[in-house]
């Protein structure tokens, strides 16, 4: 009987090892591939956000173009890659650093002083032309071919056919275009800064070269606003004016900003604010501060674009209740170039604490359409705070008023604000040998306390300044709940509440 053959134990401890070694090569090489992405993904991004830092454009990063876009220096057709909101220039991540020295952006000052106000040359930017845009010459549709061809000016916004561009054409002035008279002409800063040091302030000459219908516009967006959709809308504004013109309040509050009017001719100022009420108050607030400070001469009018999740003032001055970018922002501009102007009251709120012992200042607020004291405001409230800790989760108005709907349920089981017509009284106060209006009174069944009231006869004389009115009061998206809230919640005294009457002048 023959025995079997029996395979020598190194042979089964190297098959073993030739198992291990590819499991372990299956394993650690994905993961080797995934690592060396990403860190070099990150140097890539590093070395954009150095670009960025350091450009004069206004580069911002996209995964994916809106429309067939091509790269500027290479001329090749690019899904993603890097825009500049200024100018419009679009490249390729690899041309990024060629194209940030070779194209300039859009100059908010001009480098010399002698040119003239009038003397303002096109800037062409060639390829990745508006849709349905039409040569200035021929009048035939431009960027129609596959491929980056025909060029556009980045301030009137003309644009022109390879074929159609003359060399007089090239040195032609630019007017602008249709928004001329929003737009601040850098040839005017210049000149502003040179008046500026040798000490004269005659803007009102200056202006006059710019025509009698000259109304410069500042745009004040809140990025956080409603649907977050203020990044964008910033881009478009610094594409059709100058970007001097257009500012962040998150990062430029509206006082700061409105300081630009203090360089403009008396009461010629416009002031476009794209977000909710809570930002338009911010704003307005801004301009009552603009009148302490003696500048009362060059307060702006003020606009509306309904960014936010109520938008009540919007929707009482005609702007509409809800802006989700159906309407084309050249459209908004045209808007406010139409809009009559009507006036606001504002009024003041003042809350302090009853007591003997009470060492307290009396807390004062600003009103628009109305005020409210109990459950709204408390709702209000907690809103405005979880967005300020988390802004990126407050994307859209429709969960906007869903968190609204929650926080009203929770105080509908904890009722915080219980026994609150025990706790708030409103008195009386006089100015001018005047006696302020009853708009809040002491309620007697809590149930009605923290119900809001509005201005809606406009029979109060307490006129602080111009608002624009759209005289068509076409609305503008949907409808949503939410003005100007007010909360004070005093556990172990009452409370008074104030309402001032505010005499003219």
């Amino acid at each position: 009987m023959e025995t079997e053959k029996r395979p020598a134990p190194y042979e089964g401890l190297f098959a073993d090892g030739h198992l291990v070694l590819w499991t372990l090569c299956s394993v650690l090489l994905p993961v080797f591939i995934t690592f060396w992405c990403s860190l070099q993904r990150s140097r890539r991004q590093l070395h954009r956000r150095d670009i960025f830092r350091k450009s004069k454009h206004g580069w911002r990063d996209t995964d994916l173009f809106s429309q067939p876009t091509y790269c500027c220096v290479c001329a090749q057709h690019i899904l993603l890659g890097a825009f500049c909101d200024c100018c419009g220039l679009r490249v390729d991540e690899g041309c990024l650093k060629k194209a940030d020295k070779r194209f300039p952006c859009k100059e908010i000052m001009l480098k010399s002083d002698g040119r003239a106000l009038d003397a303002m040359p096109h800037h062409w930017i060639r390829g990745n032309v508006p849709l349905c845009s039409y040569c200035v010459v021929c009048k035939q549709q431009c960027g129609s071919q596959p491929k980056l061809c025909d060029s556009r000016c980045i301030w009137c916004q003309k644009t022109v056919h390879d074929e159609c561009m003359k060399s007089s054409l090239k040195n032609e002035k630019c007017d602008f275009g249709e928004f001329r008279n929003l737009i601040i002409p850098p040839s005017y800063l210049t000149s502003i800064n040179q008046m500026r040091k040798d000490k004269k302030t005659d803007y009102a000459l200056l202006a006059s070269k710019l025509g009698k219908h000259w109304t410069p516009l500042i745009i004040l967006a809140n990025s956080r606003s409603g649907t977050n959709m203020g990044e964008g809308l910033l881009g478009e504004f610094r594409i059709l004016l100058n970007p001097v013109q257009v500012f962040d309040v998150t990062k430029t509050p509206p006082i700061k900003a409105l300081q630009l009017c203090t360089l403009l001719p008396y009461h010629s100022a416009r002031v476009l604010v794209c977000g909710g009420d809570g930002t338009v108050g911010w704003v307005l607030d801004a301009v009552d501060e603009m009148k302490v400070k003696g500048q009362e001469k060059y307060i702006p009018q003020v606009a509306v674009l309904p960014l936010g999740t109520g938008n009540d003032l919007s929707n009482t001055l005609g702007w509409g209740t809800g802006y989700a970018g159906e309407v084309p922002v050249a459209q908004v501009l045209r808007n406010v170039m139409e809009a009559d102007t009507i006036k606001l009251d504002r009024w003041k709120v003042q809350v302090t604490n009853k007591g003997y012992y009470n060492l307290r200042k009396p807390k004062e607020f600003t009103m628009n359409n109305y005020f409210s004291i109990g459950p709204d405001a408390l709702m209000a409230l907690n809103f405005h705070a979880h967005r300020e800790k988390a802004p990126s989760l407050f994307s859209s108005r429709i969960l906007n008023k869903a968190v609204y709907l929650f926080y009203g349920t929770k105080d509908c089981l904890v009722q915080e604000c219980k026994d609150l017509n025990k706790k708030v009284e409103t008195r009386r106060w006089f100015a001018g040998g005047r006696r302020c209006v009853w708009l809040f009174p002491l309620c007697s069944d809590p149930s009605e306390a923290g119900k809001p009231f509005s201005n809606r006869a406009g029979a109060y004389s307490a006129v602080d300044f111009e608002v624009l009115h759209d005289a068509n009061a076409g609305g503008w998206g949907a409808v949503g709940p939410g003005a100007l809230h007010g909360h004070h919640n005093s556990q172990d005294a009452r409370t008074h509440v104030i309402f001032l009457w505010r005499p003219d002048g």
